[in-house]
């Protein structure tokens, strides 16, 4: 029997109704899972390992994390040093790697890369010398049914290092139900389809993922970037900071 679809943490974000600025999260998982059906090379290095998220804040995060379906995704903070971050790729046995244009030379020499500039319309993957250009299609209603209120996959969905303290690195590995039941338990901190929360901090810390995934889970819009940014939007906005 086929477990409900809402139990994996990017399918119950997306049925939740919420935004990334003025992206509909349907529509960026939607992209996400299209990406990884029109891609070979990237259903190929999935096969055989982790992917890793190399990016700020953005509609982009969502796309990615739809893309991994199934894989366990390794959040890095783009502050990271070139050498930090090429660590965190061995040792989480990493082998394809979402990021955008900015951000790719922090990588050393990578087999799969998937930049996602354009998304959630467009992406490249670059693979053993080779570019291709993906077309993530317009979507605007992925039809999503099940219990929004079922407990999560006990799989891994995210994984971050920590800031090492003592000389040494500690991998915190959140499955899909500690994210989603996390939080769930902020999400009442978030009301009607005018809440909003501005993020303010990078989504590679876990508490500030957690967060967002409040607001959306409440069908809240996450303006991704500063304050400022989201009270020049021209959207009807009330912004909700950090406790």
């Amino acid at each position: 029997m086929m477990s409900d679809p809402l139990a994996l943490f990017p399918l119950a974000i997306a049925a939740a109704g919420g935004h990334v600025d003025a992206f509909e999260t349907q529509q960026l998982v939607a992209a996400g899972l299209t990406l990884k059906q029109r891609s070979v090379a990237l259903v190929k290095a999935l096969a055989t390992g982790r992917s890793a998220l190399l990016l700020p804040a953005s509609p982009a995060f969502l796309v990615a994390l739809a893309a991994s379906d199934g894989n366990g995704a390794l959040v890095i903070d783009p502050a990271r040093t070139v050498n930090e971050i090429a660590w965190q790729l061995a040792d989480a046995n990493v082998r394809v790697v979402f990021t955008m244009s900015a951000l790719a030379g922090r990588l050393s020499a990578f087999p799969t890369v998937v930049l996602l500039d354009e998304a959630p319309f467009k992406a490249r993957v670059l693979s053993d010398g080779r570019t291709m250009e993906v077309d993530l299609g317009s979507h605007h209603g992925l039809a999503l049914e099940g219990d929004r209120t079922i407990d999560g996959r006990d799989e891994e969905c995210v994984l971050f290092y920590e800031a090492p303290s003592d000389g040494a690195s500690r991998r915190v590995t959140m499955t899909h139900r500690v994210l989603l039941a996390s939080a769930r338990e902020q999400a009442a901190a978030f009301t009607g389809d005018e809440a909003a929360y501005s993020a303010l901090r990078p989504w590679s810390e876990p508490a500030e993922l957690i967060r967002v995934a409040a607001a959306l889970l409440s069908g809240a819009r996450v303006v991704a970037g500063s304050k400022a940014a989201a009270a020049k939007s021209k959207l009807p906005l009330t912004i909700t900071d950090r406790n």
